[in-house]
């Protein structure tokens, strides 16, 4: 089930009924794709339509940011969790791996993907690698894009890790997913969190919504604009929703 916040739709359902669509997906190799909403992802759909189709079209659009949920329950009066995408990665890799199935990569660095798989090696030595691609940071021809596709499907992938960041990689999943014969699940910084180049805040930390600020602290220089504005404008769309709902 899907309910809409500001102009989006985000599923309504819990860990367990998310993880076991995804895992039933990914064995039958059915081209599906997961957004998982944050923030900034929230307000840069207001005005980029490309995104905004994309999450729309998306079979899951997730609560990823502790915000994301107190709006979305707020709003449709819900009791909706956090889905962050940084708990599901290592969670669907485990089961992955019990299953059986093939997991990919498709963005990141190569050093990363490096890390990555020395990662899976040590903490889920049964998972299957399918394949690790680190894209080019350009714009891609078509040719390129079409190898990358082929080499995906080649390797028997059932579920794709896409890491190219917020917009990029749901713009992405949105255009290839259909000709990828796995689940395609959006990613963002997972694997840097997964392989330890960038560290998550104490869990009371993030239960209170301030995630956000503790990577801040860690990188102001690139964070402090995005943030700045993304949170302004997000509490401004939420207080509006909130006095037009008292007005009806």
């Amino acid at each position: 089930m899907k309910k809409q916040l500001f102009g989006i739709e985000i599923n309504q359902i819990s860990k367990e009924g998310l993880l076991k669509g995804l895992i039933e997906n990914a064995k039958a190799r059915k081209s599906s794709y997961l957004c998982a909403v944050n923030v900034h992802m929230t307000v840069e759909s207001q005005s980029n339509l490309a995104l905004k189709n994309a999450i729309l079209n998306a079979k899951w659009a997730v609560t990823d940011g502790v915000p994301v949920k107190w709006a979305f329950n707020m709003l449709n009066n819900a009791k909706q969790e956090r889905l962050a995408g940084m708990d599901l990665t290592p969670e669907l890799l485990k089961l992955a791996a019990l299953k059986g199935l093939v997991v990919s990569v498709y963005g990141n660095t190569e050093n990363n993907l490096k890390s990555f798989k020395d990662y899976v090696s040590e903490h889920i030595p049964g998972l299957k690698i399918g394949t690790l691609i680190s894209p080019p940071f350009r714009i891609l021809t078509e040719e390129e894009t079409k190898g990358h596709l082929q080499t995906i499907n080649d390797c028997q992938t059932n579920i794709l890790l896409v890491s190219l960041g917020c917009p990029k990689q749901e713009i992405w999943m949105s255009k290839y997913a259909e000709q990828c014969n796995s689940v395609c699940l959006g990613i963002g910084n997972a694997i840097n969190t997964l392989i330890g180049t960038e560290k998550r805040p104490p869990k009371f930390v993030q239960n209170i919504g301030m995630e956000w600020f503790y990577r801040l602290c860690q990188n102001p220089k690139r964070l402090f604009k995005r943030y700045f504005v993304t949170n302004t404008k997000f509490c401004s769309m939420l207080l509006a929703s909130l006095l037009k709902s008292r007005k009806k």
